[in-house]
């Protein structure tokens, strides 16, 4: 065997390197600098003798790579620990957006228990998301049971109305049968009759005639005794027809209503949010669909308001989940027992709460927040012995010609944001 000279090696070596920056390229963000300018070096033919630099360079980032990766007592390095924390907070904020159905608040709150990390690992990440995945997918089966009962329901429902639609046709076979029974009868009465008047024409004697008509008439008879028990009988399948229709159209009566009371419950939770008990989002979707053809059709004005709890993930943060579940609470206490009768409030996600004021300008507007605002400001509580104050922003703007649903709100955010960089604790107009 030929012994390769160092010729050989350096075309070797060359090839390995140009195949190892294309092969680990994109593995590491740390590294992609490194390789793409050692890559664009050896496509323009430079001689991999003259990269030592950048090949010394990087050897230490693979190795402050290694490092990371086994950082002290097992825990995840600086970088994944930052990635792990924003999962968190990911996963906070999408079940506060998320309306959980009463039955499942304990487990919820167990969750939320988990997720107050404050320096988290791989396994507390782990056990958060499973918990948030399971919390899920639990919504979801409950969410398909009730709409595999409703399906279930309106089968039901479809099966009962075929059979009442066959009760109807058997009344209508038992009426037409009724008329077809009265036509052959009539057929009958006028044979005999042409019977009688052509026996009467041809008799010779009287008792002859006598003999002929009373046999006629007999058959006249017996033709209408037989008629008459087809009627009884056809009489008495409809009126049983009759009684089995009269009971099955009770029977959906009953199980109409029972439908729709159950309708309005599922429905009235499901626009329902369950820590403050104001409408959620979807109900605020319905109600500004309405509000906004009102304005559109009668051009009277609307108002928008967003408000935003003050630092409320410092107090999620500082006092726990509990605490920020009060806050929620009588923030929406004080913001539904402060707004007008004809205002509709709501719990837009998070500590987001939006209210929309129809007939009200947004100077009017202003006028409600300001005094909503300080009663807010002036009702912190204590927890465990702890003060906790509360105050709120808000965000307002007036509906406007040319304006779509989401345009408005977008300007009512912008006002939010105004008021949040102007310190806090205040209420702001954005107009178009």
């Amino acid at each position: 065997m030929d012994t390769p000279n160092n010729s050989d090696i350096d075309k070797l070596l060359y090839k390995l390197v140009f195949q190892f920056s294309i092969y680990a390229l994109g593995s590491n963000k740390q590294l992609d600098p490194l390789l793409v300018k050692i890559n664009k070096s050896l496509k323009q033919g430079l001689n991999y003798h003259s990269l030592t630099p950048e090949f010394i360079a990087l050897s230490k980032t693979l190795a402050h790579i290694s490092k990371q990766e086994k950082s002290t007592d097992g825990n995840a390095s600086p970088s994944s620990i930052e990635y792990q924390r924003y999962l968190i907070d990911r996963l906070n904020k999408l079940l506060a957006e998320t309306d959980i159905p009463f039955k499942f608040q304990r487990q919820y709150k167990l969750l939320q228990q988990k997720s107050r990390i404050k320096k988290p690992n791989g396994e507390d990440t782990k056990k958060a998301i499973d918990l948030a995945l399971s919390l899920l997918f639990s919504i979801k089966d409950q969410a398909l049971s009730e709409q595999h009962d409703i399906e279930d329901f309106f089968s039901k429902f479809s099966k009962q109305f075929m059979l009442l639609g066959e009760h109807v046709a058997d009344v209508g076979k038992s009426n037409e049968a009724s008329i077809e029974n009265s036509k052959n009868l009539s057929d009958a009465i006028n044979v005999q009759v042409d019977n009688i008047k052509s026996s009467s024409a041809n008799a010779v004697e009287l008792s002859s005639l006598q003999k002929n008509i009373a046999q006629h008439i007999q058959e006249l008879s017996l033709q209408c005794q037989q008629h008459q028990e087809k009627e009884n009988s056809q009489l008495l399948e409809s009126q049983k027809q009759l009684s089995l229709m009269t009971e099955k159209l009770q029977q959906l009566e009953v199980e109409t209503d029972s439908l729709r009371s159950n309708l309005k419950v599922v429905h009235d939770k499901a626009l329902s949010d369950a820590l403050t008990g104001l409408p959620n989002r979807m109900a605020y979707d319905e109600r500004i669909k309405i509000e906004f053809n009102r304005w559109h059709r009668y051009k009277s004005p609307l108002s928008l308001v967003i408000w935003d709890i003050d630092l409320f993930k410092s107090i999620n943060d500082t006092y726990g989940h509990k605490a920020g579940d009060n806050t929620l609470a009588i923030v929406a206490q004080l913001l539904s027992a402060n707004c007008r009768k004809t205002d509709f409030i709501a719990r837009y996600g998070g500590e987001e709460f939006v209210m929309l004021l129809p007939n009200t300008t947004s100077a009017q507007t202003l006028i409600v927040a300001e005094k909503i605002r300080p009663i807010i400001a002036n009702s912190g509580f204590n927890y465990h012995g702890e003060s906790i104050k509360l105050t709120i922003s808000c965000g307002i703007s007036q509906f406007s010609e040319g304006d779509e649903q989401e345009t408005a709100f977008e300007r009512a955010d912008q006002a939010l944001y105004l008021s949040k960089e102007q310190g806090r604790n205040k209420c702001s107009i954005i107009d178009k």
